[in-house]
């Protein structure tokens, strides 16, 4: 029998990409590059179920439910839209969003003005141990042209999607990624909440007219 994988990075590779030797470290830095994020909505829907005295099981669960939000690690899908897209054309598929009016799938993070480093180190590796890759030579132009047209960078979800298309790996692994490498981040925030020993509870203050304005 062969010998069980040394990690989640390597059972990842045996499964989704056998033939691909170079995949191990690739999706190793992917499960790195998503393992937090301070407060996004995931990481606080975490911290607030632990606050509440929850196992960290339900922790996950519910963090799990934030993520696959299209705002959010769902993104990734349409990201990988986009990429499959530019494979008929790389200017057509970006102007079939813009005339749409739809924001384009995978670029503009608003806390990275110059830039996702997080989608710069990955794609950086994906081209360093994948050269003369056809896929990253797409994804790079589809970053070229984005760049030119909008002035806008890749984001993470644009670097996973553009690792999964480079790799071959299943449909839905750059959510897969996203969500098994957050998953760390998510126990780490459950941890410290469980140590504060505080539940979240924000207050809120109601705005609307008052029952005799209403009438």
């Amino acid at each position: 029998d062969a010998a069980a994988p040394s990690s989640l990075a390597a059972a990842l590779q045996r499964a989704w990409a056998p033939e691909r030797p170079e995949a191990e470290g690739l999706l190793s830095a992917a499960l790195i590059l998503c393992a937090d994020h301070e407060l996004n909505v995931s990481a606080f829907t975490a911290r607030c179920v632990a606050s509440a005295g929850s196992t960290p099981y339900a922790v996950v669960i519910a963090a799990l439910a934030a993520l696959q939000g299209y705002k959010h690690g769902g993104h990734t899908a349409h990201a990988a839209a986009l990429l499959a897209a530019a494979g008929h054309g790389v200017r057509p598929a970006i102007a079939g969003y813009l005339q749409g009016g739809d924001r384009l799938p995978g670029f503009g993070h608003p806390l990275y003005p110059d830039g996702d480093p997080r989608a710069r180190c990955l794609l950086d590796m994906i081209a360093e141990r994948c050269p003369g890759s056809p896929q990253v030579q797409l994804a790079n132009d589809v970053c070229e042209a984005v760049y030119a047209i909008l002035g806008l960078r890749p984001t993470i979800d644009f670097g996973l999607a553009a690792l999964a298309l480079t790799l071959g790996t299943p449909r839905h692994s750059p959510l897969s990624l996203f969500a098994l490498g957050r998953t760390a981040g998510w126990i780490g925030h459950a941890i410290e909440q469980y140590g504060l020993d505080q539940l979240i509870r924000p207050r809120a203050r109601y705005t609307g007219p008052t029952p005799i304005e209403a009438e």
